[in-house]
């Protein structure tokens, strides 16, 4: 992945955004991602790219949680029931309740489960950790470090940001430090 005359991710690697509020993180994220053109310059993006953002839709499907997690893969949904739940961010009586009545940390944990499971070369994570209890974040971050394609994130929180393993981008203004 690269971003002209600013950024270039190379496969499989990881790399941590930082900077104060404002600085231009999450804008730097959707770019990444696809999500937001930039104002000059271009973007060389892989075909494959996952991203989580900050705010997650504000609209629910009705689907169970494991119809929702196994849509668009092949076959049954009871099929992908035992790749769900080995990466320990769900129950097994979770699996059946509809997602729009799942809690936001709940819906936030389902869209990573799909991104950790799901083929991308890139992985955009815009405070991944939001809304995780602290046994679910070092699921996550072990999730994350088996995970073969490149990481990008931003994150504010202290013991994700020092469990990082990679490299650090530090952000003001929107210009790199």
């Amino acid at each position: 992945m690269r971003l002209d005359g600013l950024l270039t991710v190379e496969p499989g690697q990881r790399l941590l955004v930082t900077g104060e509020n404002g600085a231009g993180k999450t804008t730097l994220l959707r770019v990444l991602a696809g999500d937001l053109e930039p104002d000059a310059g271009t973007v060389r993006r892989p075909a494959r790219i996952g991203y989580l953002a900050q705010e997650l839709p504000v609209r629910s499907t009705r689907l169970p949680l494991l119809a929702a997690f196994a849509a668009g893969l092949p076959g049954p949904s009871d099929e992908h029931a035992e790749r769900l739940l080995s990466l320990g961010l769900f129950r097994e009586e979770d699996l059946s309740v509809p997602v729009a009545d799942l809690s936001v940390g709940q819906r936030r944990r389902l869209r990573i489960a799909t991104l950790v499971t799901r083929p991308a070369d890139l992985l955009v994570l815009d405070e991944p950790t939001n809304h995780l209890a602290l046994d679910l974040v070092e699921d996550l971050q072990a999730a994350l470090v088996a995970y073969p394609g490149a990481v990008v994130a931003v994150s504010h929180d202290r013991d994700f940001r020092a469990r990082f393993e990679g490299e650090r981008l530090e952000l003001r203004a929107g210009r790199r430090v």
